[in-house]
């Protein structure tokens, strides 16, 4: 059965943050529950999601949890991404990294690079970067923890990380097309719009299978982007940005490589 829009929305949804409830899916979509409902029913159907109470989940294994389960799609080409932009970046930078999947490659990248400050609201990025060889000054905000994926969150947490003006912004999204970045988070859309104007430069990674999602909400345009690294990227977008500001990585880089 052929699935509409908001069904793979809400699908991408779930596989972002693993379960969401009822009422919120209806203020995300601007739709009534009973609408929700009824696309629900349909997955349901097809066995791609569980219901429960007031809300809905991805099946196990699935949630099992769902950003240890996104540490290790795509991996290899993470792998590939993450090593290319821990070459872009300089020496004795200060970086500010996401809570993204893809930054934690980063963060196991530049364990083995010189000395930096390193802000992130990640506690998962803070224990690669604290496990590792390398003698970073790690940064931490204030804020919720928000155990799904071990990530610091609040209000607090972006008037905290406002008062820097890191040399690179490191982000990723879930979602990228003509008209700019996407993501489904309220939260990290508000984290990311602020720190893109703190940092002297931005830097989005993302793997080509993005291109062809789409999010619910959008974070930035492409002129917001000052450097994209990706594996592939379509014309459309990348005629949007300076070629010299594309990073195309597309060989695994050689073992102990910066």
């Amino acid at each position: 059965m052929a699935r509409s829009h908001r069904q793979e929305q809400i699908l991408a949804l779930l596989g972002a943050q693993g379960k969401a409830a009822i009422n919120y899916l209806a203020d995300e979509f601007e739709v009534s529950d009973e609408t929700i409902r009824r696309d629900l029913k349909s997955l349901s159907t097809e066995g791609l999601v569980e219901k429960f109470h007031g809300g809905v989940r991805l099946p196990a294994p699935r949630t099992e949890p769902p950003f240890k389960r996104r540490l290790s799609e795509n991996a290899a080409t993470k792998a590939i991404i993450a090593a290319e932009t821990a070459r872009h970046i300089r020496e004795g930078a200060t970086l500010l990294l996401d809570n993204s999947t893809t930054a934690c490659f980063l963060a196991r990248e530049l364990t083995r690079r010189e000395p930096m400050t390193i802000l992130t609201i990640s506690l998962e990025i803070a224990q690669i970067l604290n496990a590792g060889e390398g003698q970073h000054r790690v940064i931490l905000p204030g804020g919720e923890l928000r155990k799904a994926d071990r990530t610091l969150t609040g209000a607090s947490t972006i008037n905290y990380l406002s008062g820097f003006t890191p040399s690179y912004f490191v982000m990723s999204v879930v979602a990228g097309s003509p008209q700019g970045c996407q993501d489904f988070d309220l939260f990290e859309v508000e984290f990311k719009r602020a720190m893109i104007e703190r940092a002297d430069e931005t830097v989005v990674m993302m793997d080509g299978g993005k291109f062809s999602k789409s999010g619910l909400i959008h974070v930035c345009d492409w002129t917001a982007v000052d450097t994209l690294v990706t594996d592939t990227v379509p014309p459309e977008i990348a005629e949007q940005i300076d070629h010299s500001h594309i990073l195309l990585a597309s060989e695994m880089p050689e073992p102990g490589a910066a």
